[in-house]
Formats: C-alpha cells, sequence, structure tokens
C-alpha cells in the first residue's frame, strides 16, 4: 500500500495513473487498485476514476480513516494499492489531521511518499519537506521537470533532507512521461544551466507602467 502525499498541484493525481499504467502492464490490471482521500476538491475523484476506467482497474473513495481501513481490506488480495491524497497548503490544519490518519494504524502499513514540483522555489520546497516528515517518508518523487528551468533548488533539497529520489516525471502523457530517476543524468541536467547566458529581461520599467496603467 502506497501514499502520496504533497501541497496542491504538485502533480500526486497525475503522478498514481502513471504508477498504476506501469504496474498493470507489467502484472496485469487485477493486481492494481486505486483510492482517493481527496474529498475537497472539485472533480478529484472522478478524475482518477477516468484513469482507472481506461486502465481496468477499480478506483475508492474514503472520506475518513474508518472507510480508508474497510476499503484496503477489500483489496487486500491486490499486490498494489495506491492512495492518491488530499492536496493542501503546509499550513492548512486539515494536512495535520490526514498525514496523522495515514499513520494511526500501524495493522495497515502504508509507505508514503513526498511528491515535490521541480518548478518550486527552495524555501517552498523547504517548507513542504518539513511540514511533510511528519510522517515517515519512504522517498518522493519529482514533477514537471519540462517546466523547470533549474532542478538545482529540488536537488538540493533532495540532498539535505536525505529523502531518496524514486522516480520523476516530464510531461502529462500516461504512463509514459516517468522514468526512474537516473542520479547522473538529473546532475547533468542541474549543472547544464551553468552553461547557458543570463537572460535577458522581459521587458523594460517603462514598459511594464504603460501595461500597468492599461489595466487600472
Amino acid at each position: 500500500v502506497v501514499a502520496f502525499v504533497g501541497p496542491t498541484g504538485v502533480g500526486k493525481t497525475t503522478t498514481v495513473a502513471k504508477l498504476a499504467a506501469r504496474f498493470a502492464a507489467h502484472h496485469g490490471s487485477d493486481q492494481v487498485a486505486l483510492i482517493t482521500t481527496d474529498h475537497y476538491r472539485i472533480g478529484a475523484f472522478e478524475q482518477l476514476a477516468t484513469y482507472g476506467k481506461i486502465m481496468g482497474c477499480p478506483v475508492k473513495q474514503a472520506h475518513d480513516f474508518n472507510e480508508l481501513e474497510q476499503i484496503l481490506y477489500q483489496f487486500r488480495n491486490r499486490k498494489l494499492v495506491l492512495i492518491d491524497t488530499a492536496g493542501m497548503g503546509q499550513r492548512d490544519l486539515r494536512l495535520f489531521q490526514q498525514l496523522d490518519n495515514l499513520t494511526a494504524n500501524s495493522r495497515i502499513p502504508i509507505r508514503s511518499y513526498l511528491v515535490m514540483s521541480a518548478t518550486g522555489q527552495r524555501r517552498v520546497l523547504e517548507d513542504a519537506v518539513k511540514q511533510f516528515t511528519r510522517i515517515p517518508l519512504s522517498g518522493a518523487v519529482l514533477t514537471k521537470l519540462d517546466e523547470s528551468v533549474s532542478l538545482a533548488p529540488a536537488l538540493s533539497v533532495l540532498i539535505q533532507s536525505g529523502l531518496p529520489l524514486s522516480y520523476v516525471t516530464d510531461g502529462q502523457r500516461v504512463p509514459e512521461d516517468m522514468q526512474v530517476a537516473d542520479t547522473l543524468a538529473l546532475a547533468n541536467r542541474a549543472l547544464a544551466v551553468l552553461d547557458n547566458q543570463e537572460l535577458e529581461p522581459l521587458q523594460n520599467s517603462e514598459r511594464s507602467r504603460e501595461v500597468t496603467h492599461a489595466f487600472e
């Protein structure tokens, strides 16, 4: 049983779908099941259910820990159960309740992975790691490499925290845009930006003021 945790908008649902599709391709769709605990975001369950329908694997929604426990019992014969948790801000009090629920019962061994966006600022990523290490983390998934200008901030935070990096994603395609993390390739990509020239500013300050007035 593997749960994916992380802030809003980092790509947890798409990551769950990619992993489920990869696993189903090797072991069969009857060996994987999906669960979402996200009942805050509109369409969260429908999005995951659409992926499940395409792959041919069941998708359930758990509104609380007791319901999650019952669903996990139903899926006890599956080789892999993936849990898509609700994305919340690091300072949202509901986040701590959700994390506590994941570790509330030792009878259900759940391995949790932190999903982080490669586009995040270093301070934001550090804060995310700090808040989500409230629970034991087995590793991390780094998403949106295709949208990131520099991987250095995200890689630095992972190295600093000692959090193992398992997968990286670089697009929306399911399941193609996901790879097992390659240390050498990531390091080369992070260092490659040192060879690039400094980018020119998008516009001068005079033009910026004109645009500001135009929207007043």
